[in-house]
This record gives C-alpha cells, sequence and structure tokens, in this order.
C-alpha cells in the first residue's frame, strides 16, 4: 500500500498536479567560510552545496533554493543512499576545494555550517515529438536533445 508523506520540494515553475512524477533526493547545505588574513579579520564568503544523495555528488549552487512542502506516494521518492553526515562531509570537503581555489590560500580557513535542508527534485514525463521523455522540473527542458539520431 501506498504511504502519502510530506516532503520538502525544490521549487519549481511546472504545474505537477496530474503528472507522473518522481522526486529525487537533495541535501542542501549554506557554508560560511573564514579566511584568516594577517593583522585583519577573517575575510568571509558564502556558498551553497547541494549534494545528491543517490550518487553522493555534491555541486556548487548559486543560492539557497526555495522549497514547498507537497503530499506524495512513498513510490514515487526515491531512496537516498547517503547518510546526513556523509553529505556534509562531502559539501565541507568542496567548500574548502572552493575556497582554496578562488581565493588561492595558504592557511586553512574555518568552515561553518549556516543552513540545511533536505529537499526533493522533481522529475516528470512529458511527451514531445512522440517521444516520453524525462523533464527535470528545475532546469526544465534545456538539457534535454529534442532531434533523432
Amino acid at each position: 500500500m501506498d504511504q502519502i508523506k510530506t516532503v520538502s520540494l525544490i521549487e519549481t515553475p511546472f504545474d505537477l498536479k496530474d503528472r507522473e512524477v518522481m522526486c529525487y533526493p537533495y541535501f542542501i547545505t549554506a557554508i560560511q567560510v573564514a579566511m584568516p588574513r594577517p593583522f585583519l579579520k577573517p575575510r568571509l564568503a558564502y556558498t551553497v552545496v547541494t549534494t545528491y544523495l543517490v550518487k553522493g555528488i555534491p555541486a556548487r549552487a548559486n543560492m539557497f533554493p526555495g522549497t514547498t512542502e507537497i503530499e506524495i506516494g512513498n513510490t514515487a521518492l526515491v531512496p537516498s543512499l547517503l547518510s546526513r553526515e556523509e553529505a556534509t562531509k562531502k559539501a565541507r570537503k568542496l567548500a574548502l576545494k572552493w575556497a582554496m581555489y578562488k581565493f588561492h590560500l595558504f592557511r586553512t580557513p574555518k568552515i561553518d555550517i549556516v543552513k540545511v535542508e533536505e529537499a526533493y527534485k522533481a522529475f516528470f514525463f512529458a511527451e514531445i515529438n512522440k517521444e516520453r521523455i524525462l523533464v527535470d522540473s528545475v532546469k526544465g527542458l534545456e538539457d534535454v536533445k529534442l532531434t533523432k539520431k
């Protein structure tokens, strides 16, 4: 029996009502990086890292996305294979790599987690050119190739 669960969904411009939806788990982390400087206050930089909880891939994001609460069946949710602790560790590591590259640091910065949220990203099926394709609800069709080979 399919149980209904309330989850956070990354906001989308698409209307997902009456669509066949699959939701993939992400762990979103807002990070503050304090970089030490001699004789000055530390330089502060902020970044957001989203970690895909199925494959464990972290990626920097432009901003902390907005989310909405939805009720969805358990069968539409892809189970996560990575724990929150592992996702936080990967996000910290990526933030450190980004800071070392971006600011050419010679000393290890202090990395603080400012905000975290576990959210889902929805994908749905659409029919285009008589083909059934899977559409990302955040990016839309920009990554989908619509031409046949």
